[in-house]
């Protein structure tokens, strides 16, 4: 019977052959079972442990013979590495041998080849010395042969100095014969006035040839031969023997300086033209700055010079009172763009050509001396001239005359008592006054394109002055255009709107509802605007003068302007909420009747002098105040008109006495007043109201228990004297004897 196990460990050899073998996987594969199902009894066969055995001590068996068989090929593979390593040790001592014999023989190799180049670079010099002795004593003898010829006969008939294309070579020569006739002693019988004569004469000639030849050259810049030979034409008439170097400098000047301008643009057409003639010198001549900084100056007096003596004129400096503001200021703008364009010039686009810092300032004197010189007169004159044509195209416009009623301005208020007296003589039989018959402008005397024209053209102004004024006299020049400003807007515009408007207002005890719409527009322009001119001062005068003698006198100038100008607006402000009250008791007076508050039949509603007083100050307060007057102010306009109408109302309600119904019927009204105040939106003001609503409760109250309203809420905030006045404007105070029934002065707690 064959071992089942056969199958399994047929091909165990080629498993202990794999790298690297696994115990693991091979016990594995022995546990698999196999496709006989004989392993551990399967399909019913019992399982025999025998044959499993038998195969696995052959196995073993063969495993040891294997493992014999690598251990003898692993101590074979070892010897031989060792001899192996024992014939790399022998012949790397060998070679370490022969690399030091060899680097040793290197080393004396490299001193023999020091020494051969040593001696090789000393004969070289002896043989250079010995060329150089030679070559100089040939061309002392060819200079001498010229010498003695040039004496003898008169001439030098070597063809060098006849050959067109020899002239740079028979130049140099040329030049040395020169240096050589400086140094021939002047001894009596010793005549070279011929050679001298030769040599002149051959040096213009060709003199001239070199100058004709740089003057061809010099029509073809844009081609790089011709660049080339006016290099060489220049730097050969660029020696002792020659006199002709600067005329071809001056030559050049010339020529480059008629270059035409193609645009109207003169700075842009200068420096191109700048940069194109520096690009010509930097390759042609050896000194390129003192050419350049001489064609820089001639060009700036030959172009610039030009255009701005014709752009400008110079009588609208010297004498601009004889001009029109559309004259001066059409020169100052010129004036302006034209210097800060050739100071920019100067300063930035050519500091590359020309480093020297007096440059721009020998430029400032002289091409803008006689401008610059006369700058603060035609600047002022320009401010004052179109301060008045703008303010005079304003009033124009709204058909006022504002010189005749700035004099009826001032005889009003030279006036103001005497017309006040017989404005109310006047009143009493017309029930009209003077002020109402008064002719209004057409329209506010208060622009905001004035405003923005003045403030544009000062600003404008202050540029010019940082820019055009020199410095020692620039804090000076900024004082007077804020001095300038400050009279022609705040003076001749704003404070003139206020008072015209001061002359023609109605007086606080008018009979007539006052119209306050125009006046209150005139209040809220002129606050924009005095903000407006607040911040234009902050933001462009101020910080050109910080630090200089006139800060604190502009400040101090500007200060006491300011402070006038609030204290009229203060002022017409404080007379708008006079006259508002003052109509308001007006109303009050004439339309309470005398029986709203002691009657025995309520209305179930507000009195009529109630509605008319609230109509009006919602129709015609809050309607006209809202808009003309914004943010802060409105608030403290709002919060003063409060507090004065409830001291208005209290001063009314105390004329009168109150019944029961009748204090009722002041409930509703005070309701109806709370609720208009409402829209004023003052806390300060609601609180006012929310008292003299209290107050009212103690007309209605029971006698008994007014010591319990007392100290209740806001009326403990109340004087105890007042409250006492006003609780005995009840009818029952003396019938029921409330004296009695009331605290004592130390009992109210006033917080």
């Amino acid at each position: 019977m064959s071992n089942p196990f056969d199958s399994i460990f047929g091909d165990s050899k080629e498993d202990f052959q794999e790298e690297p073998f696994s115990p693991e996987y091979f016990i594995e594969k022995l546990a698999r079972p196999h496709a006989d199902n004989v392993i551990l009894g399967q399909n019913g066969s019992d399982f025999d442990p025998e044959p499993l055995r038998k195969k696995l001590i052959a196995k073993l068996a063969e495993l040891d013979m294997q493992f014999e068989n690598k251990l003898k090929q692993v101590n074979k593979i070892q010897e031989t590495n060792l001899k192996k390593q024992e014939n790399f040790r022998r012949k790397t001592k060998e070679l370490d041998g022969q690399f030091t014999e060899v680097d040793s023989q290197y080393h004396e190799l490299d001193k023999v080849i020091n020494f051969v180049s040593t001696k090789v670079v000393h004969l070289g010099d002896q043989l250079k010395q010995m060329d150089g002795k030679r070559s100089r004593a040939v061309e002392a003898k060819e200079l001498i042969d010229y010498i003695n010829e040039a004496q003898q006969t008169g001439t030098i008939s070597s063809p060098i100095f006849t050959d067109p294309d020899k002239i740079h070579e028979a130049a140099a020569v040329l030049n040395k014969i020169h240096l050589v006739t400086l140094d021939l002693p002047e001894k009596e019988g010793k005549d070279f006035s011929r050679l001298n004569m030769v040599v002149q004469s051959i040096t213009n000639r060709l003199e001239k040839e070199l100058q004709t030849e740089f003057e061809k050259s010099l029509h073809f810049y844009n081609e790089q031969h011709h660049i080339e030979n006016m290099h060489k034409c220049a730097a050969t008439l660029n020696t002792p023997c020659f006199n002709a170097y600067k005329s071809i400098v001056n030559n050049f000047i010339s020529i480059r300086l008629k270059t035409p301008f193609y645009t109207e643009d003169t700075f842009e057409e200068v420096k191109n033209c700048i940069d194109e003639t520096s690009h010509i010198v930097a390759q042609v001549f050896s000194d390129r700055e003192q050419i350049m900084t001489r064609f820089i100056r001639e060009m700036f007096d030959k172009q610039v010079y030009q255009k701005v003596k014709i752009s400008i004129d110079a009588e609208c400096f010297s004498s601009p009172e004889k001009y029109v503001p559309s004259k001066l200021k059409h020169n100052l703008i010129t004036l302006t763009t034209l210097y800060s364009r050739a100071m920019k010039l100067a300063s930035e686009d050519l500091a590359q050509y020309d480093n020297d810092i007096s440059f721009a300032n020998d430029l400032k004197k002289k091409v803008f001396a006689s401008y610059l010189n006369n700058y603060r007169k035609a600047e002022l004159e320009y401010l004052t001239k179109s301060s008045e044509e703008t303010l005079h195209e304003f009033y124009s416009s709204i058909n006022h005359d504002k010189k005749e009623q700035a004099d009826a301005i001032q005889m009003h208020i030279k006036n103001v008592k005497s017309r006040l007296n017989n404005l109310r003589e006047n009143m009493s039989a017309s029930g009209t006054n003077l002020h109402e018959q008064a002719e209004m402008p057409n329209g506010q005397l208060l622009s905001f394109n004035v405003t923005t024209s003045l403030l544009d053209i000062h600003s404008k102004a202050v540029h010019r002055c940082s820019l055009l004024a020199d410095l020692k006299d620039r804090s000076s020049i900024m004082k007077d255009i804020a001095v300038s400003l400050l009279n022609n807007f705040v003076k001749d515009h704003l404070e003139y709107a206020i008072d015209y408007y001061t002359a023609h207002r109605p007086p606080v005890d008018s009979r007539n509802e006052p119209v306050i719409g125009d006046f209150l527009i005139t209040v809220g322009n002129a606050s924009v605007t005095y903000h407006t001119l607040e911040k234009c001062f902050n933001d462009t005068i101020l910080p050109n003068i910080t630090n200089t003698e006139v800060q604190v006198e502009v400040r101090k100038i500007r200060q006491v302007e300011m402070r006038r100008v609030e204290e009229k607006i203060s002022s017409e402000i404080n007379h708008c909420i006079n006259s508002i009250v003052n109509w308001v008791k007006v109303l009050l007076k004439s339309r309470q009747e005398k029986d709203d508050f002691i009657s025995d039949g309520c209305l179930q509603q507000p009195t009529g002098a109630c509605n008319e007083v609230c109509r009006f100050l919602v129709t015609n307060v809050l309607g006209t105040m809202n808009g003309p007057i914004d943010g802060e102010n409105l608030q403290h306009v709002m919060m003063e008109l409060g507090v004065r109408f409830h001291g208005a109302l209290l001063d009314h309600f105390l004329t009168y006495q109150y019944n029961v119904v009748g204090a009722m019927q002041l409930i509703q009204d005070v309701h109806k007043y709370t609720a208009t105040v409402k829209r004023f939106k003052d806390p300060f003001v609601d609180e006012l109201f929310e008292g003299l609503n209290k107050m009212c409760n103690l007309l209605v109250v029971d006698p008994d228990q007014l010591c319990e309203f007392w100290n209740l809420g806001s009326l403990a905030h109340i004087d105890h004297g007042f409250l006492v006045q006003f609780v005995k404007l009840r009818a029952d105070y003396r019938r029921n004897n409330i004296q009695s029934k009331l605290p004592p002065f130390d009992s109210h707690v006033r917080l």
